[in-house]
């Protein structure tokens, strides 16, 4: 007789079954079928198992509820990260680029908050986020440094002077967000 039509191993397997019911259904399986098999060996060596044998090894085993709260420990909690919950960081930093350019004081603040809401967000790693971060943080003293070279250059050329430096100091801070954006989706995107 196979282990797994006995009533007592139908029984001990299918309370795995119903406590594991978290699991997906292949870690589930195959905790059903490695536990048949232990089972099967563990009873191999008697020529006719009783119900008592049977009973002596399920209860070696332990408790349907402890197996299934180590099978559940061990299993790798899914991470459920809603769309709009990823897109918000983005937006807020690509919104902070613009408004360093147009009002560096709601630049900043737009960074500050995009960089809480990047952080509150479990898609990214750790040095996704320092990333981010770094960005974020750059936009508005890499604006502040080329406000002062333009400063020089007035001073030293006169108002004709500082074209580029106006041009540079538009742009930068767009083009960071532009790719530190695209990073980050990237980044998002590949596997934990």
């Amino acid at each position: 007789m196979k282990t797994a039509q006995h009533p007592l191993v139908k029984n001990y397997l299918a309370a795995v079954a119903r406590e594991t019911s978290e699991l997906d259904e292949e870690c589930r399986n195959e905790l059903i079928a490695d536990l048949d098999e232990h089972i099967a060996v563990a009873l191999a060596e008697e020529a006719d198992p009783d119900d008592q044998a049977i009973r002596a090894v399920l209860a070696r085993l332990g408790d349907p509820r402890s197996i299934a709260a180590s099978a559940l420990g061990e299993s790798p909690a899914p991470v459920s990260v809603r769309r709009r919950h990823t897109v918000v960081p983005l937006v807020l930093l690509a919104l902070a680029g613009i408004a360093t350019v147009t009002a560096p004081a709601v630049g900043a603040v737009l960074a500050i908050v995009a960089v809480v809401a990047l952080w509150a967000t479990p898609q990214w790693q750790t040095r996704d986020k320092v990333i981010g971060t770094a960005a974020a943080l750059l936009m508005p003293v890499l604006l502040a440094l080329l406000g002062l070279l333009l400063g020089l250059e007035i001073a030293t050329s006169g108002a004709a002077g500082g074209e580029w430096t106006i041009l540079a100091a538009a742009i930068s801070p767009l083009a960071i967000t532009a790719v530190t954006c695209v990073y980050l989706v990237r980044a998002g995107q590949r596997p934990a």
